[in-house]
């Protein structure tokens, strides 16, 4: 340890008495003592510190490497099990929907005709009529010679002739389809009666149509 002494000593006086002495002694351990904790604190602190931090940059960065690291080997699977299939053709799906109301006699030609010609797709109202329990419209439809089915809910009076009733929720059981499937194709067809009003005499139709066209695989 360090000890530092300072001793003064002032003065004598005119007639030889000593007039004051002082004596100073300090001592510097305790200054260093707690300097040298201060400076452990500090330097424990400024650690903690630095450590937290690196924990945190770790944690952040961590998430985006796993995310990095899973996708990468998911652009490099191959699936060699799966058959090969040559597209001859776009894939296609044609899709016709026409809401109309027509009156007793008129007609609905779905796909456009020129003058003259024979309908490919036509649907005729030809009465709409007042059963028991139900309004039913009585239509025909000209769907190129191909006979239609039906559900169990509608009357088929003649030749791809119907009586329909209203739709209900059950949809298939009030309706007229035709439903054609080949090779890389497929034919779809449905008519629907939405609304019909016996006074005016009229009906609401519903129809759709899809063509699908898929490619084939030689």
């Amino acid at each position: 340890m360090l000890l530092v002494s300072v001793s003064v000593r002032c003065a004598h006086g005119l007639d030889g008495h000593s007039v004051d002495t002082l004596d100073m002694e300090h001592t510097g351990t305790p200054l260093i003592a707690n300097t040298a904790l201060m400076l452990t604190l500090l330097i424990a602190f400024a650690a903690a510190l630095l450590r937290a931090t690196i924990y945190w940059r770790q944690r952040s960065v961590l998430p985006g490497v796993i995310s990095r690291q899973s996708a990468s080997p998911a652009s490099q699977i191959i699936y060699n099990d799966s058959p090969t299939v040559r597209v001859v053709d776009a894939q296609r799906v044609d899709r016709l929907r026409k809401v109309v109301q027509l009156a007793v006699g008129a007609h609905l030609d779905v796909l456009e005709v020129p003058t003259g010609s024979t309908p490919r797709f036509r649907i005729t109202l030809k009465a709409v009529i007042e059963r028991a329990d139900s309004l039913a419209a009585h239509i025909a439809v000209d769907f190129r010679g191909t006979p239609l089915s039906c559900g169990p809910q509608v009357q088929e009076i003649a030749f791809n002739e119907f009586l329909v009733p209203r739709a209900a929720r059950d949809e298939p059981r009030n309706a007229v389809f035709h439903y054609h499937e080949r090779g890389d194709a497929l034919d779809f067809m449905r008519i629907k009666i939405r609304s019909l009003d016996s006074h005016a005499k009229t009906a609401e139709i519903d129809v759709m149509q899809v063509l699908g066209h898929w490619p084939t695989s030689d």
